[in-house]
């Protein structure tokens, strides 16, 4: 039985997926096949349990079906990389960790990618991705996945050392290590012109996405943190509330919803006034602005849809931790490194 009760979040815009997801699923699933990236019972129902195909739908509700796929294979990838770092390999190795992240961001600047299928997969996917993206977006991208890569070693390295961050300090990360910036320079893709340099890097854009990826980091804490502390994982925002303010487990629920109410809030006012200001401003011409509005719009439904697929998913109860539990997936990702 849950030991806590799930707050009404606050998500104040329309719930929105994509139409696509069926067919986008199938070839997302051909994908992980073709890539040995889910080889036994328990990685494919771990996999299944995620959703990760209808997280997508999510994340890019209005991209066409081919933006829709390569973003589903970028989700089951970085699902997979989750499930190793966070929870199979939470008892130890940070050195092999460490090493192990430095490599697979070694594959997005062109370095030979070590043996391993989710090494494989990424060397394989960056180079579908980047194919035909301008150089400042492929900067853009690896910035923010290189910044979600080295979340993991980070956290290895505090555990390793038995130190906790104070609730600011682990924001500070978790806005990256959520994974939404990544996937929002993503969403560019699915848009009909990459955003010009001054309005990707703007201040109100880098709120929203701050704003964003904290709404959804934080809702996400709070349907994770009883299998996150079944499993020993300890970077939960309720578990540090918990801690820092000697409260019980759902005082530091209802806080964070509070501080979700927050990030909505702010998502609002920057929509409504600070990034329209900002594309004035900026004498951004109308073809372009409309393209910035969707694109903010877009990140805005994620919102609600990231609120909705939590909901949905299987993916943070713990029945498949009961009696030998020894991991979802093979030990194939630091073995190299050990």
């Amino acid at each position: 039985m849950s030991r806590i009760r799930i707050p009404d979040f606050s998500a104040p815009f329309p719930l929105a997926c994509n139409p696509h997801v069926p067919d986008a699923s199938r070839i997302m699933w051909e994908w992980i096949d073709s890539h040995g990236l889910a080889p036994t019972p328990k990685a494919r129902a771990r996999m299944r349990k995620t959703g990760a195909d209808l997280s997508g739908g999510y994340v890019w509700p209005r991209a066409g079906l081919s933006v829709l796929a390569l973003g589903l294979k970028w989700l089951a990838l970085t699902f997979r990389l989750d499930d190793q770092l966070d929870e199979d390999t939470v008892g130890g190795r940070p050195a092999a960790l460490s090493q192990c992240i430095e490599e697979l961001c070694g594959i997005l600047h062109g370095h030979p990618a070590p043996p391993s299928p989710v090494a494989d997969a990424l060397h394989e996917l960056w180079a579908e991705t980047r194919a035909d993206a301008p150089t400042s977006w492929q900067h853009a991208f690896v910035a923010d996945f290189e910044a979600f890569l080295r979340a993991y070693a980070l956290e290895a390295e505090l555990k390793e050392a038995g130190q906790n961050p104070t609730l600011e300090e682990y924001l500070a990360w978790r806005i990256y290590s959520i994974g939404m910036p990544w996937l929002w320079v993503l969403d560019e893709l699915g848009l009909p012109l990459f955003l010009p340099d001054s309005v990707r890097t703007c201040g109100p854009m880098g709120m929203l996405r701050r704003a964003g990826s904290l709404h959804i980091a934080l809702v996400n804490d709070v349907f994770s943190v009883e299998r996150e502390s079944t499993v020993g994982y300890p970077y939960n925002a309720v578990l540090l509330i918990m801690q820092e303010r000697e409260c019980p487990m759902q005082t530091a629920v209802d806080h964070i919803a509070e501080l979700v109410a927050e990030q909505a809030e702010t998502v609002k006012r920057l929509l409504a006034n600070d990034i329209p200001a900002e594309l004035h401003e900026q004498q951004i011409p109308a073809n372009v602005r409309t393209v910035a509005l969707q694109h903010c719009e877009n990140i805005a439904l994620n919102l609600r849809g990231q609120l909705a697929w939590h909901t949905a998913v299987d993916r943070y109860t713990t029945s498949d931790l009961q009696g030998q539990w020894a991991g979802s997936y093979p030990d194939d990702l630091l073995r190299q490194t050990d």
